[in-house]
């Protein structure tokens, strides 16, 4: 345990440096990279790993805390947090054992996030067991204790006396030792005592974290590493029911594909057919019916005792009209995006397209009885996804495409500057620039209003090393000679 107690205490402090009343930035990188090199230290030590190759997973992690420094983008900075720790969690899953059933990979989540503050007793005990073990050795240290606190004592005023010579007799030494005794009377003031003693608090309590996610993942009988048979869940409906439900959705399909054919893929320009406002009405709904589909599809091949042609022939005749539901959905949302702009949800809906269509390729396979392992192949591709719509820089993406289709034409087309003003920050600021070159003068008075704005926010912030971020600086350097 007293390796688990020295790397939380260190977690601990360092999230404390980097963290306390500082906005994320190169912090975010320092911290989980400490963090990931304390926990595989540990699995080795403890020889708890199974699996090497989950570390690979330590990739997307590292990147996905790099975006803090890259990028300044609020929702990301809010999501990455619950993706790095789902990332982390699902690296510990697979590092401790060779293979996970899909019907338990949820149930080790649960049991590794729970199973963390239930080893925080675990932690408390062994702290207890640790105190009791050094009060014998504590009394016979009990007088000379005491007798050192004596001689400290006596030892003071000589040396306050020779320190206040010292002092008096040189200024740059004075100030050091002044600079100091600030700090220590700045600590023990009424409101910096409060929010040191707040901060100690913080400080524990995250060591608790950390030392009881270490104990939950290393020692044996706790909740993620039960020595206990796991009980895996078996799904069981009956055969007749999910055949009915497949027939049933791909004649539904069926009819939806004739009509998009020949509605919607056609394309056929009429004086009385408004095709973005057509295409405005489903594509949120055909992507939620995607992930049915993916989850229907699913739900028959784990289900016990249901391996018949029939049902294979069904979902994968379901998965090919699950093609032509994600084509449909993306050619709404092209046809939408040409009409009215783009946006964060819009782009969303893009990648979130992609991911499905790539996804049906291993799905098919394993309908097919092919060996793969259908979750690493699931986790894998929207990790990468995910990955890459980070780096991608939405936000400059956003701005970018807005300014390309408002200058194709300026007359006709509209740019949504409240929308740009609102939702992009100092990601866009390049292409926001380029709207400085419009046409209509209302546009860029606006913009250039809110550009030295933005010049007055940067300047006006004062940042720490922590808060460090190359988005920022890119700013004020694109705003420099803006006036």
């Amino acid at each position: 345990m007293s390796s688990i107690f020295v790397c939380g205490s260190i977690l601990s402090i360092l999230q404390s440096i980097l963290f306390w009343e500082k906005e994320p930035g190169i912090s975010v990188i320092l911290f989980v990279i400490s963090f990931l090199v304390g926990l595989i230290y540990l699995m080795y030590k403890h020889k708890k790993i199974e699996n090497k190759k989950a570390f690979i997973l330590a990739i997307p992690i590292i990147l996905l805390s790099a975006t803090y420094f890259v990028y300044h983008n609020i929702l990301f900075q809010t999501v990455n947090v619950l993706a790095i720790v789902l990332l982390t969690i699902i690296m510990c899953i697979y590092a401790t054992r060779l293979y996970v059933k899909i019907q338990e990979f949820l149930v080790k989540v649960i049991a590794l996030l729970a199973g963390s503050f239930e080893s925080i007793s675990d932690v408390i005990d062994s702290l207890k067991n640790k105190f009791k073990k050094k009060e014998d050795v504590e009394n016979e240290k009990t007088e000379k204790i005491k007798q050192g606190l004596k001689s400290f004592v006596y030892a003071v005023p000589v040396i306050l006396i020779v320190l206040i010579l010292l002092m008096s007799a040189d200024s740059v030494f004075a100030n050091i030792f002044a600079n100091i005794f600030d700090e220590f009377k700045n600590i023990f003031m009424a409101e910096n005592f409060v929010m040191f003693c707040i901060r100690m608090c913080i400080i524990i309590i995250f060591f608790f974290i950390f030392s009881g996610f270490f104990v939950n993942i290393l020692k044996k009988d706790t909740m993620f590493n039960s020595e206990s048979e796991e009980k895996i869940v078996e799904i069981h409906i009956e055969k007749m029911t999910i055949n009915m439900i497949l027939t049933i959705l791909n004649i539904f399909y069926f009819i939806f594909s004739i009509i998009q054919f020949t509605s919607l893929f056609s394309n056929i320009n009429t004086n009385d057919f408004d095709y973005a406002t057509y295409a405005r009405q489903g594509f949120f709904q055909l992507m939620i019916i995607s992930f049915i589909n993916i989850v229907m599809i699913m739900l028959a091949k784990v289900n016990k005792g249901n391996t018949s042609s029939y049902t294979k022939g069904m979902s994968i005749l379901i998965l090919l009209f699950t093609m032509v539901i994600l084509l449909s959905a993306f050619f709404r949302m092209n046809l939408y995006e040409k009409a009215y702009g783009y946006t964060y949800l819009r782009l969303f809906v893009y990648y979130i397209l992609v991911a499905e269509f790539i996804l049906i390729l291993p799905i098919g396979l394993w309908i097919l009885d092919r060996k793969i392992d259908i979750l690493k192949w699931t986790i894998g591709i929207v990790t990468i996804m995910y990955m890459i719509l980070n780096f991608s820089n939405i936000e400059s993406t956003i701005a970018k495409r807005n300014v390309d289709r408002y200058f194709e034409n300026q007359e006709e087309n509209e740019i949504d500057l409240e929308y740009l003003f609102h939702h992009t920050g100092t990601d866009a600021i390049g292409q926001m620039k380029r709207l400085l070159n419009a046409k209509d003068e209302t546009v860029v008075k606006r913009v250039k209003e809110y550009l030295l704005q933005e010049k007055e926010d940067l300047q006006d912030t004062e940042t720490s090393w922590q808060e460090t971020n190359l988005s920022e600086i890119k700013a004020k350097e694109e705003l420099i000679n803006i006036q």
